[in-house]
């Protein structure tokens, strides 16, 4: 499997719009090997990892055509992670696709669903999925897990607990666990730390590479839904005390935010283990 990250940071991007901060400073001084753009990823080609504001651009960077792709997961709702007018560009009057299939699938929670109310047709379809049920998608075994994600302080039917602590989400935020080939990735992108029922179900299955939310950067965890390199290295020892993670499985850090991302070099200190993530990187594993 290869997994290729085409945006790799949080919804301000780094360098952030409006930012004069020192990462941001220190993003736009490095030209283009600073940059980073909404979070998107792509697993072998086939499978489309959420579609933020800057997929277009990621397209044309990476010498892609979305016209080829088939099956998108959404993580959750959040315009850095879905825009969703974009996504329904995919119609016969903006886009003549020539090749078959020409059908592309959105697979995604309700609201999901919800976002996508009346701009489906026969080009764009959507399917909703369910965490912890396995789905056949053009060959791989995907499952949605628990995203700690989407947190509000007021009740709703989407409860979740981490850390011991129960939060209540607006949505049912999704991470996801993509099989195929014997080769297993869990993309938890955006979480806080892995629910006890999402570790209870990858108990005792290897992960070849797991991609964790790194927001907070060297930050102590400020924001609720989201790790830092605290939280990423205390979930890589929960995964390998559930027999789900050894020394082979590669670890990333991946969806900076620039108020937590001091640098590569920087990040990498406190993450000894890790790769870190950058625009167009590219794992085979």
């Amino acid at each position: 499997m290869k997994l290729l990250y085409l945006g790799t940071a949080a919804a301000e991007a780094i360098p952030a719009l409006f930012c004069e901060c020192e990462a941001c400073q220190k993003a736009r001084s490095l030209g283009r090997a600073g940059i980073r753009g909404r979070a998107g990823s792509l697993v072998d080609g086939v499978l489309k990892i959420d579609f933020g504001p800057d997929s277009y651009r990621q397209m044309l960077d990476n010498g892609l055509s979305y016209a080829k792709i088939h099956s998108l997961l959404i993580t959750h709702t959040h315009e850095d992670h879905l825009a969703v007018d974009e996504v329904a560009l995919r119609r016969q009057v903006t886009a003549h696709i020539h090749t078959e299939p020409k059908l592309m699938t959105v697979y995604g929670n309700a609201a999901v669903g919800e976002k996508l109310r009346g701009k489906t047709g026969e080009m764009l379809a959507f399917s909703e999925i369910k965490p912890f049920v396995s789905y056949d998608i053009e060959g791989y075994t995907v499952t949605p897990l628990d995203a700690v994600h989407c947190c509000t302080a007021e009740g709703s039917d989407f409860p979740v607990i981490c850390r011991g602590k129960l939060y209540h989400r607006s949505e049912n935020a999704l991470i996801f666990l993509i099989e195929k080939d014997g080769k297993r990735l869990l993309y938890a992108h955006d979480t806080d730390e892995l629910t006890t029922e999402d570790l209870s179900f990858l108990r005792g299955k290897h992960l070849d590479l797991v991609s964790l939310d790194c927001t907070n950067g060297v930050l102590r965890s400020t924001w609720t839904g989201h790790m830092g390199a605290d939280r990423d290295k205390l979930t890589r020892q929960a995964l390998r005390d559930f027999g789900a993670a050894d020394e082979k499985t590669i670890f990333v850090a991946n969806h900076f935010s620039h108020n937590g991302f001091p640098g590569e070099e920087e990040l990498q200190r406190e993450l000894p283990g890790f790769l870190i993530s950058h625009d167009g990187m590219e794992i085979e594993f």
